[in-house]
């Protein structure tokens, strides 16, 4: 009764014998992640199904950063400061100036590879930080220390990033004002007020990108414009005429206390990725070479920037400007140049100010897409820094106070600070996990695989060889925790500087606004 024949089956279908190119092709599926987005499936009535976990398309979401365009926003990030100002500082430090700027680059160096550390240790320890990295440098602080350290971090990477756009905005508003007034023979002069107007017009737009993932095309188009700067500042230097014998008054004498920290701060200032950094690691493909990207950024920098004040130190001697471009004489190449800078400091501006943007966001509450509250949020912001930046004399102004007082601590203290407590907190979560897992069974916890694999070679290698003395050498930078050793030497550096840059910005303060800008004093002609 139960073999019989279905009436209504319907027979299977036979294999087709046509080609595989005249058969209809298979579209791929779609790969889904969850997100906590509120996009729906097509085929889903957000009515009807509202209770169902969201998911959106995998290819809807842009793919990670590489090595590579992470090089490129760390480029970026530098900017032209340090082809502008460097020239000036190491001419005013003297040959002492080179290995200070080479110990400050080591130390931020250093100090970021500390900072990555941390993320990856935090991403072991609380698998659930991921979910906070909008605002990572702040999650970090509070894994560690709690939320009151959280809450100064914050402020403190907002007041970096927000005074570190001013000086951004006041450069290229000169540099245009500048291109006028040179091109007129000084019969014309557009106000530098009104092209701070105009730069924040143009950043305004590129502000309302999300994360630096987003920004991918807008990193390869800067570095493009950074690239054609240097080849034409190179340019403007080899043809300029020179004044004096080569290096006249560069003196081999150390400079002074103040003028070294006056350097310091505005070296702290150029040099500065850390409140990015965090931020460009999460969208890496592989967060662990975000190392590598912040030595080969600061190392093209640096080495570009060293090279052209070599031949600006040759040709000018100590008659170099602060702002090596009013140094510089007048041509075409020169206006050009002028001009890409003030494009390429809107580059920078956009790039740096993803940190904050990202972290204010978080506090609103707002998606990662991009809405009304977004557009509204940035700009608002960048309004905020063109005000600030009509009321600032210079550019150079805000450096020793930005650079002193607010970087310093984002750079020199909180890096090996929390990096030392992390690594404690990993130590002892090993220890509980290892205590977990063996029960009552005797553990050596003190167990070190390292002295374990020394040993064997200190007795075959003879005691007074360069062998035997290089791996007794490690063994000792090993029991002395080398790592833990040199946090603490660049904490108590970054504790004094800071101390020391601090002391002294209060008693500059007044000093700083001696000079009134120029939208200043026509504002207060007309009251």
């Amino acid at each position: 009764m139960f073999f019989f024949r279905r009436q209504n089956a319907k027979p299977a279908p036979r294999p087709s014998r046509a080609p595989f190119f005249a058969l209809p092709k298979r579209r791929p599926p779609v790969q889904l992640t969850p997100s906590h987005q509120h996009d729906q499936l097509p085929f889903l009535r957000r009515s009807r199904f509202s209770a169902l976990p969201h998911f959106r398309a995998y290819e809807d979401e842009p793919e990670n950063l590489s090595l590579f365009i992470a090089i490129l926003y760390v480029v970026d990030l530098f900017g032209i400061f340090p082809f502008v100002t460097l020239p000036a500082l190491l001419v005013k430090l003297g040959y002492f100036g080179i290995l200070l700027v080479l110990s400050i680059i080591f130390l931020q160096i250093y100090t970021s590879f500390l900072l990555s550390q941390c993320w990856t240790m935090a991403e072991l320890l609380d698998p659930s930080i991921q979910q906070k990295r909008n605002y990572p440098y702040a999650a970090l602080a509070e894994l560690a220390y709690g939320p009151y350290v959280s809450l100064l971090v914050s402020v403190l990477l907002d007041l970096s990033i927000f005074a570190m756009a001013v000086p951004s905005v006041v450069m290229a508003a000169e540099n245009l004002e500048a291109v006028v007034l040179r091109m007129s023979a000084g019969q014309y002069n557009f106000s530098y007020c009104y092209w701070a107007i105009i730069v924040g017009l143009v950043i305004c737009p590129l502000m309302w990108l999300g994360s630096p993932k987003h920004m991918r095309g807008l990193a390869i188009i800067a570095v493009c414009v950074m690239i054609v700067i240097v080849a034409l500042l190179w340019f403007c230097l080899f043809a300029a005429p020179a004044i004096g014998t080569p290096f006249e008054g560069i003196s081999l004498e150390l400079p002074g206390f103040l003028t070294v920290l006056n350097s310091y701060s505005i070296l702290a200032f150029q040099f500065d990725i850390h409140p990015v950094l965090l931020t460009l690691q999460i969208d890496m493909k592989k967060k662990s070479q975000v190392s590598w990207a912040a030595l080969s950024g600061i190392a093209i920098t640096c080495s570009v920037a060293i090279f052209g004040s070599i031949i600006a130190a040759y040709k000018f001697g100590s008659m170099i400007a602060d702002n090596l471009l009013q140094t510089l004489p007048t041509s075409v190449p020169f206006y050009v140049m002028l001009i890409l800078m003030a494009l390429q400091l809107c580059f920078s501006v956009t790039v740096a100010s993803s940190a904050m943007f990202l972290q204010i966001e978080n506090y609103f509450k707002l998606p990662e897409s991009l809405s009304f509250k977004r557009m509204l949020i940035r700009s608002s912001v960048l309004a905020l820094e063109v005000l600030v930046a009509e009321f600032v004399p210079s550019f150079d102004a805000l450096m020793d106070v930005v650079g002193g007082t607010i970087t310093g601590p984002l750079v020199f203290i909180l890096p090996p600070l929390l990096y030392r407590r992390i690594r404690r907190m990993e130590r002892v979560h090993q220890r509980i996990a290892a205590e977990a897992s063996y029960g009552s069974l005797p553990l050596d916890l003190n167990y070190d695989p390292v002295e374990l694999e020394m040993e064997p070679l200190l007795v075959t290698a003879p005691p007074v060889s360069p062998r035997g003395c290089w791996i007794r050498l490690v063994r000792l930078l090993h029991r002395l925790e080398c790592d833990v050793s040199c946090t603490m030497g660049v904490l108590l550096f970054g504790l004094l500087a800071t101390f020391l840059s601090t002391y002294l910005n209060i008693f500059s303060l007044p000093n700083l606004f001696t000079n009134n800008s120029p939208c200043l004093s026509n504002l207060t002609k007309h009251f």
